[in-house]
């Protein structure tokens, strides 16, 4: 998969702008605070329909602006796909080849994007809801089964909640939304459980190649059932954690157990990353983990996400610089920010964009 087109309309600071990407190497250049960023941003929303930095989409709307256009053209082995996306006071529009979609699950997917920005390293101490959503975003991109389970699960939960709020609550009703919670929940586990294993086949390899570190690392899955309940048990295990915990339920008027409450967490050498690792090593370990989640999306989708990466090579090292791109130059189509760029990188097939003040002055190769 490569992204051929990127157009954005009154987007951030951008008025009008189209890059024609190359489908290797593309340096996105210039001072800070010039909108290299904002161009991240747009193709992980083209890939999500959502910001990775702000919740509400009006503030990706230009200033004085009543729309925002965002548009690619996403090319595979088999043919092209055309994305739209237009963000409006009444919400979003989203078509694919021009045809409007009414559900996001009909547009998330076509385009796979894979983030790292320095503000990934807030992960670390971020509240767990935060690393579940990062966690079910990167799992939802290819799976429609996991996105569907979450939105079905999320409705059940609330009305589990509402009920739990009355003042003689219908326990036989309970049940039976705690029945289709645990079905819903078995699909979320298994997803999430073949995301971790996956991760965990590659996250020490780069990890010790980036880091040139021996540590082993590990994603670690803190599941509201144990990792020693097999696939054909999760039905009955979440249905007797739903009985045993309700009536603690009753009492705090919530759902204290479930998938909803779960976390993961990053080790070296079984330790936590937070108490043990410098500030080198999370950077490192994260950006493993970016590269692990390219490899889950090849193996599991059987296509290739483009890597985004946002002012990463001013904080490594030449020789790490070096090695970071011996991993992802070929096999990955890949889009970098940065202020400058070293010397090295310019060898090879690239196009490399100027941008200032929201304004492109190149697209070379």
């Amino acid at each position: 998969m490569i992204v051929k087109t990127l157009r954005v309309r009154n987007f951030r600071n951008y008025e009008s702008a189209e890059l024609r990407l190359n489908p290797e190497l593309n340096l996105i250049s210039g001072p800070n605070a010039q909108g290299k960023t904002n161009l991240l941003e747009s193709l992980v929303y083209l890939s999500m329909t959502r910001s990775f930095r702000t919740m509400n989409d009006s503030l990706l709307i230009r200033n004085g602006c009543d729309f925002a256009g965002l548009s690619c053209t996403v090319s595979d082995e088999r043919r092209d796909t055309r994305l739209d996306a237009v963000i409006h006071s009444s919400g979003k529009t989203l078509s694919v080849n021009r045809v409007p979609v009414k559900k996001t699950s009909e547009f998330v997917g076509r385009l796979n994007t894979v983030l790292f920005s320095p503000d990934d390293l807030s992960i670390f101490l971020d509240a767990p809801r935060d690393r579940r959503r990062m966690l079910d975003q990167e799992i939802t991109k290819v799976s429609s089964a996991c996105l569907s389970a979450l939105k079905n699960y999320r409705n059940l939960l609330r009305d589990r909640n509402s009920l739990l709020k009355e003042f003689h609550p219908d326990e036989s009703y309970l049940e039976v939304l705690e029945e289709r919670m645990a079905a819903e929940a078995v699909t979320v586990i298994k997803e999430r459980r073949a995301f971790i294993a996956s991760v965990n086949r590659t996250l020490t390899g780069f990890y010790q190649s980036l880091a040139d570190d021996p540590l082993e690392a590990k994603l670690n899955y803190h599941s509201c059932v144990s990792e020693e309940v097999r696939e054909e048990e999760l039905m009955e295990t979440l249905k007797r954690m739903y009985a045993e915990t309700r009536a603690k339920d009753l009492e705090f008027k919530s759902t204290g157990s479930g998938i909803h409450r779960e976390d993961i967490s990053f080790s070296l050498n079984g330790e936590n990353v937070i108490n043990s690792a410098s500030q080198g090593q999370k950077r490192m370990i994260l950006l493993a983990f970016r590269l692990s989640i390219m490899n889950y999306i090849e193996e599991t989708a059987h296509t290739r996400a483009v890597l985004l990466l946002d002012d990463v090579l001013s904080e490594l090292d030449r020789e790490r610089q070096k090695t970071l791109m011996g991993l992802i130059s070929k096999p990955y189509q890949c889009v970098i920010t940065g202020t400058e760029f070293p010397d090295f990188l310019r060898q090879g097939n690239l196009t490399e964009f100027r941008i200032r003040n929201g304004t492109i002055q190149g697209g070379s190769v």
